[in-house]
């Protein structure tokens, strides 16, 4: 089986014209958001924001946590990983060329909504959202379906020399995922980068789905580099069933 296969669990990337920005604004934002969940066939009154701080900070929120309100929605403050085994509520992660990951543990009923910026990345973000699943509900790794959404791809995503210095101190396999080009760049694959840290973690590769897509050089998603300064946002949303 595949994550999209299990029929407790509802997820998607948004696609243009669908846009979750801030400047928006409460009406735009709405909209889109009861839009998109009626694309997902469900509804649902509870639906968390993060408030993406590119850490390596994770929450739960079947137990205590600070939130506040987000254009009649929820944020959950200084956060880049949302965990719930709740039914019915809709968890958020904005992304414009980041790495979006979905977590699902069909056995104990849990998902992991992640926002995965390059510094979430190399701070191991995924493989901390596996451990709070695993020491919260007690979740195996091998339980675990895990979700790779669009994000700048390997040909695309361009940094500097200290980027892929993070990346070959964050990884033992970093010659597999950094492509050396000139003394002042590199390439970086993030998508591989992922693969190899929830394959670390016991996540059994035929349980790993990738979406192909490069955000840079894809025109149905929104991307940071390639739009900025006028950037939008796409989004994973996932809910239980």
């Amino acid at each position: 089986m595949k994550i999209r296969d299990f029929k407790a669990l509802r997820f998607d990337i948004s696609k243009r014209p669908y846009d979750f920005s801030a400047s928006l604004g409460e009406k735009g934002l709405g909209d889109n958001v009861r839009s998109f969940l009626n694309h997902l066939n469900v509804e649902s009154d509870r639906v968390y924001f993060m408030n993406q701080t590119h850490s390596d900070h994770c929450v739960v929120l079947d137990d205590a946590h600070d939130e506040e309100d987000y254009f009649g929605f929820r944020i959950v403050p200084d956060t880049d990983a949302l965990i719930t085994a709740k039914k019915g509520i809709a968890l958020v992660s904005r992304i414009s060329d980041c790495t979006p990951v979905l977590l699902y543990d069909p056995i104990k009923g849990v998902q992991a909504c992640i926002h995965s910026g390059w510094r979430p990345t190399v701070k191991k973000l995924p493989q901390i959202a596996i451990d709070t699943m695993r020491n919260r509900y007690g979740s195996s790794p091998k339980n675990i379906y895990a979700y790779i959404g669009p994000c700048i791809g390997r040909e695309s995503f361009e940094v500097g020399k200290e980027v892929s210095a993070a990346w070959r101190d964050a990884f033992p396999f970093h010659r597999e995922v950094i492509r050396y080009f000139d003394k002042d760049r590199d390439y970086i694959d993030l998508k591989l980068t992922h693969i190899r840290m929830l394959q670390q973690m016991g996540i059994p590769d035929d349980h790993i789905t990738v979406n192909s897509a490069d955000t840079f050089t894809d025109p149905r998603y929104h991307s940071y580099r390639r739009d900025k300064p006028d950037f939008g946002s796409n989004a994973l949303i996932s809910i239980l069933k």
